[in-house]
C-alpha cells in the first residue's frame, strides 16, 4: 500500500493504495532480503496540507491508510504468538503526505528545487517505518512469512495468514458501498476541471509565464510528463530549473487556487446528486477507521 504514481497525478488515483477502501487492501510485499535504510524526503508544506477537496471525506487519506496498517500490525501480534512466533509492530508515522499534495503537479518550491518532477522520498516518519518494515522482513524465516502472510501456492497466495485475519477483523462490520462512484468522481472531476473556462484562462497565463522563463509547455501536465526525465533516476539541472519555474508561474498566476475552486464546485455538485451513495461511503470509511483506532487502543 505504498504510493507508486507519477508525481502530478498523485491525487487522481487515490493516494497510497487508498482505492482499497471497499475492495480490500493487500498484504505487504513478500519478505526478502532488503536494505533497512530508506532515504527521507521533506514533510509536506502548509500549502500542500491546505489543499483539500470534497472527495477527501470519502476516500482513505495516506494518514488513514497508515492507521489501518498500524492496527493490522498490532492485531498480528497475538495471532503470531498463538502459533509460537513473535511479531514486532512497526513504529507509528505521523507525517504522512496530505491527500492532494501533488494533484496539480509540484507546488512546493523546496520540492521543485531539489527533486524537479521526480517523486520525492517519503517524509521522515514514513521513511523510518518503511526501513523498519524492510529490516523486519529481511529477518523473517519462510515459516514466519507463511504464518504472517499466507503460504504461496502456485502463482497466487492463499488467503491464510495473520495479516488476513487482522484485515478481516477490522472490516468485519464495514457496510457495503459503491466505491466505483468515488472512482468516477475522482477521475471525472480532474478531467472536467481542465475544460473549465476559468482554468483554461489560468493555464494560458501559466504558459505565457513559462515562455518568459525560456520554457515552452502548454500545461503543467506536459512539463511533468516530458520524456526527457521519464527514465532518469535523478533530476538534471534543466529539470530542476523548469520545475522551479513551473511552481513560480503557478503562484504568480493563482492557477492552483482557481483549479481547486473549480474541482471543489464540481465535486460538491456530484456528491449532492448522489447523496445517499456518498453517505454510505462516508459511513464505510468511518466504521473501518473506528475499528482500527479501537484495535490500537
Amino acid at each position: 500500500m505504498s504510493a507508486s504514481r507519477k508525481p502530478w497525478r498523485a491525487g487522481i488515483c487515490l493516494v497510497t493504495g487508498a482505492c482499497a477502501l471497499l475492495v480490500g487492501c493487500g498484504p505487504p510485499d513478500a519478505p526478502g532480503p532488503t536494505a533497512s535504510a530508506v532515504t527521507a524526503g521533506p514533510v509536506a508544506s502548509a500549502q500542500a496540507r491546505a489543499l483539500l477537496l470534497p472527495y477527501d471525506r470519502y476516500e482513505m487519506t495516506p494518514a488513514d491508510v497508515l492507521t489501518v496498517e498500524a492496527a493490522e500490525d498490532a492485531l498480528m501480534v497475538p495471532c503470531m504468538r498463538a502459533q509460537g512466533r513473535t511479531w514486532k509492530p512497526l513504529p507509528r508515522a505521523a507525517d504522512a503526505d496530505p491527500p492532494n499534495r501533488s494533484r496539480y503537479g509540484v507546488i512546493e518550491p523546496g520540492v521543485a528545487e531539489r527533486y524537479g518532477y521526480h517523486q520525492p522520498p517519503p517524509p521522515p516518519g514514513v521513511a523510518r517505518r518503511t526501513a523498519a518494515e524492510n529490516a523486519r522482513n529481511a529477518e523473517l524465516t519462510q515459516a514466519d512469512a507463511d504464518a504472517a502472510f499466507g503460504r504461496a501456492t502456485g502463482h497466487s497466495s492463499s488467503v491464510d495468514g495473520c495479516w488476513k485475519t487482522a484485515h478481516d477483523r477490522l472490516r468485519r462490520h464495514v457496510p457495503a458501498s459503491d466505491h466505483a462512484l468515488l472512482d468516477e468522481l475522482t477521475l471525472r472531476s480532474f478531467e472536467t476541471s481542465l475544460k473549465e473556462p476559468r482554468v483554461r484562462g489560468k493555464l494560458a497565463l501559466w504558459k505565457s509565464c513559462m515562455k518568459r522563463s525560456g520554457f515552452s509547455y502548454a500545461t503543467p501536465l506536459d512539463a511533468a510528463d516530458d520524456p526527457a526525465w521519464a527514465g532518469t533516476k535523478r533530476p538534471a539541472r534543466r529539470e530542476l530549473l523548469i520545475a522551479t519555474a513551473d511552481v513560480r508561474c503557478k503562484t504568480s498566476t493563482g492557477l492552483v487556487d482557481l483549479w481547486k475552486q473549480a474541482e471543489t464546485a464540481w465535486q460538491q455538485d456530484f456528491v449532492n446528486r448522489h447523496a445517499e451513495a456518498f453517505h454510505a461511503l462516508a459511513r464505510a470509511k468511518e466504521v473501518w477507521l473506528r475499528a482500527a483506532r479501537a484495535a490500537l487502543r
